[in-house]
């Protein structure tokens, strides 16, 4: 791949972005009450990292991060997310940044196939794509890009399909769908 020809990659569209928040239950409260969003998943208690949409073909546009004690980052944000329309191109991008001096982390969240990346300002990065299925989050375990399609296809499923929440995505969307619709209507 020519990486100064910018028409040889596929293209991508800005998904979502995790931000690190001291006290997420007033965060929370802020982005549903003042914002409209809807709390799509959250993590164990009330100090786990919060899933919010205000789209229905999205799970989240953002996530609510807690800053733990023994973070480094200054940054309030944690990662900016790309969808990429399909697995043969995340490989493509992976292919790139392979060449690249980017020290690159691939992972599964069950709904999709990511790679993480620092640029060369230490920003995250993730390019993903979706898989067929929805699993409730958080979810992240590694994959082997290495794998065919079809055994990270079956080598992904057979790691959720036990999980909470575990479905075909479309339902889920359907759902999704339906409360933003109920959550939205005066």
């Amino acid at each position: 791949m020519n990486s100064t020809n910018t028409t040889a990659f596929p293209s991508i569209a800005l998904s979502h972005f995790e931000l690190y928040v001291n006290d997420v239950v007033s965060m929370e409260a802020f982005y549903t009450r003042y914002l409209g969003f809807v709390v799509t998943d959250r993590g164990a208690g009330t100090t786990g990292m919060v899933f919010m949409s205000r789209n229905p073909g999205e799970h989240h546009q953002l996530v609510l991060n807690p800053r733990s004690l023994e973070s480094t980052s200054e940054s309030p944000v944690d990662h900016i997310s790309f969808r990429v329309d399909s697995l043969a191109n995340l490989r493509l991008f992976h292919e790139s940044l392979t060449a690249s001096s980017a020290q690159l982390q691939t992972v599964s969240h069950g709904t999709s196939w990511s790679i993480y990346f620092r640029d060369p300002e230490n920003n995250r990065l993730e390019l993903f794509t979706d898989t067929p299925w929805h699993v409730d989050q958080p979810c992240r375990f590694e994959i082997d890009f290495q794998l065919p399609n079809q055994s990270l296809v079956e080598f992904t499923r057979a790691s959720i399909k036990d999980l909470p929440g575990f479905g075909d995505v479309d339902t889920w969307r359907s759902a999704h769908a339906q409360l933003l619709g109920k959550e939205h209507s005066r």
